[in-house]
């Protein structure tokens, strides 16, 4: 790539700076950030020292890993005691057990003819119950009764062997069916699920909505007005009214003005075909949820009343905002919403991207909303061609049959015995031109250390010959300003409980030996990305580590749960060079490449080499 003058400008600072340097990956150490300036970090230093070359950070994205545990009226465990909500709260979705939901049921087309019999058999079990207890039962107490019910003279399946029988899109849609609206005692209100952000025990989550809407009010200044502007997105969600309330209440509390943008797959079907009167049809078909106009009848509204206006009214909202999240889910769904059938981007899509490119737009996501980000189609950053976007799998999934580019499974199609031809329901797949296209520099994958999805990072990564990986761990962030990206800088921060991890696929990696440098960033760390070139610059409280003494510890097998971050840890805190497992037909190797750093709260930063060997 050639270099504009004044990135040539900028690199030669980062150079002289050491900042960038020959090898692919540099980590600038704690002692190189003192030396500059005590009270910096290197970068903030270089910015003060050279403010109109490289500006300080104003960051366009805010990619959450999920797992942000928040209070609420429907998560109380994620609650000091002193939590308190008013009689309007919703704590829970409400089911009926009644001849009218029953009815409903028994007419729903949900079950293929070859499971049609459960549904039968379902209907004598609902049936049965109803005779004695025909009241409002919360989702536990649903299950519960459904779980215990004993087989019968009239059915020969007890509740249990019912439940279990089921696909997840079965269980579903057989809940959607049963459900009816929360209502307030005189009927005139519909409950709506509060939040209280101040009284969350989990400091970390409470904190990153805070900063979201901190960095969009940042955006706001810019404008000339106080207050940012925040819509909310739930268009990953199965069903997308039902996280509406947790979104527009938590952004609220933050500091926003919130608004719900009711763009979802179903929603750009109907304004595609120019048919918003089958916008219950769409959600069925494309989300899978059922009888939704019925259970948020205010809320549907809204979304009927923007289709009928079209897209002109949903650019101009988001062209009016300061920041837009897309929320958790399936980030197919939300793939859908912004992009047409034949991947061009939807009129909504551009707004988003015009905003970005003149950085007056924050987006952020959670989960699958980050997830859905990865993609070049932006951007001309990357020597890639096209960054993927990871849409399903496990990591012993990934190893043991790779990669498929195509639609992911849905849950319980192995149930159902409607998996797509040769896949498995834990089978990775991907989107082989990117996802909405917003983070070009690499794939990215969310709940990451929690649910070791190191393996599955790094064999999308061969399969698709993509150099980086970045996976979020739950609670933590990537920041990301983008706005050198025309110049082919990027900077990148962390904030939060956990790590961001750093994967750099490797030119000798093959799908027999797998190998990347890996590298764990945590809140504080930042770094600088220069056409395919990554440098570190650890937060200036880590000091590296020197009483490295602990035994090495490890759990089996790695990639499950947190193992492999443990692993990681450990390695750091012991003597050792390297660990080598095995977990036939593989060997693993992790191994330090630099010293370990680590801030006084536990936070790391790691620089180590990852080898999966195939055995013969």
């Amino acid at each position: 790539m050639r270099l504009s003058c004044s990135s040539f400008f900028i690199t030669s600072l980062l150079l002289s700076h050491g900042l960038l340097q020959a090898a692919p990956v540099s980590v600038a150490t704690t002692q190189d950030v003192a030396a500059t300036e005590t009270t910096t970090t290197l970068q903030e230093a270089l910015i003060a020292e050279h403010t109109p070359l490289i500006p300080l950070a104003k960051y366009d994205l805010m990619l959450m890993g999920g797992g942000i545990a928040t209070c609420s009226s429907m998560s109380r465990r994620s609650c000091h005691e002193q939590a308190n909500f008013n009689q309007l709260a919703k704590s829970s979705n409400a089911y009926l057990l009644h001849p009218t939901t029953l009815q409903l049921f028994e007419t729903a087309e949900l079950f293929v003819a070859e499971r049609k019999p459960l549904q039968q058999h379902l209907l004598q079990l609902f049936t049965r119950l109803s005779q004695t207890h025909n009241t409002l039962l919360s989702e536990t107490e649903l299950i519960a009764l459904w779980r215990q019910a004993p087989a019968s003279s009239e059915l020969a399946m007890n509740g249990e062997a019912l439940w279990q029988a089921l696909s997840e899109r079965e269980l579903n849609s057989v809940l959607d069916y049963l459900e009816v609206p929360t209502l307030s005692q005189d009927g005139k209100y519909r409950l709506t699920e509060q939040v209280d952000l101040a009284q969350t025990t989990h400091l970390a989550s409470a904190e990153l909505y805070r900063q979201f809407v901190q960095l969009a009010t940042e955006k706001a200044q810019a404008k000339g007005r106080t207050q940012a502007k925040v819509l909310v997105v739930t268009a990953s969600s199965r069903d997308p009214f039902n996280a509406v309330d947790f979104y527009l209440d938590v952004f609220r509390q933050a500091g926003a003005k919130t608004q719900w943008l009711p763009l979802t797959a179903a929603l750009q079907q109907a304004l595609t075909e120019e048919n918003c009167a089958a916008l219950p049809q769409y959600l069925a078909t494309l989300h899978g949820s059922y009888r939704r106009e019925q259970i948020y009848a205010d809320l549907f509204n809204q979304k009927l009343q923007l289709c009928r206006k079209g897209h002109s009214e949903l650019v101009k909202l988001i062209e009016d905002a300061d920041g837009i999240f897309f929320n958790g889910g399936d980030q197919s769904l939300t793939y859908q919403a912004l992009r047409y059938a034949d991947g061009t981007p939807t009129p909504e899509l551009a707004a988003i991207f015009a905003g970005i490119q003149q950085q007056r737009l924050l987006v952020g996501g959670t989960s699958a909303g980050t997830a859905v980000m990865s993609g070049s189609q932006l951007y001309s950053v990357s020597s890639n061609s096209a960054v993927p976007m990871i849409s399903n799998g496990d990591s012993y999934h990934a190893l043991q049959y790779a990669a498929k580019a195509g639609a992911a499974p849905w849950p319980g199609c192995a149930k159902e015995q409607r998996c797509p031809e040769g896949i498995s329901e834990r089978q990775l797949t991907y989107t082989a031109a990117g996802g909405l296209g917003l983070f070009p520099l690499g794939i990215l994958d969310t709940h990451f250390a929690e649910r070791g999805r190191q393996a599955r990072l790094l064999v999308l990564q061969q399969a698709t010959q993509t150099r980086f990986g970045f996976g979020v761990d739950e609670a933590t962030a990537l920041l990301v300003d983008l706005s050198l990206q025309a110049q082919g800088i990027v900077q990148l921060a962390v904030t939060g409980a956990a790590e961001v991890y750093i994967s750099e696929l490797q030119q000798e990696s093959t799908p027999q030996q797998l190998i990347a440098h890996t590298f764990s960033l945590s809140n504080g760390d930042k770094a600088i990305w220069q056409n395919d070139k990554l440098s570190l610059l650890p937060a200036p409280d880590k000091t590296t580590l020197t009483n490295n003494n602990a035994p090495l510890q490890s759990k089996s097998p790695l990639f499950s749960r947190d193992h492999y971050r443990s692993l990681s840890h450990s390695l750091c805190q012991s003597n050792f060079a390297a660990a080598t497992l095995s977990e036939p037909p593989y060997l693993i190797r992790v191994s330090n490449l630099a010293p370990c750093l680590q801030a006084p709260n536990g936070g790391f930063t790691t620089t180590q080499r990852l080898r999966i060997t195939t055995e013969q």
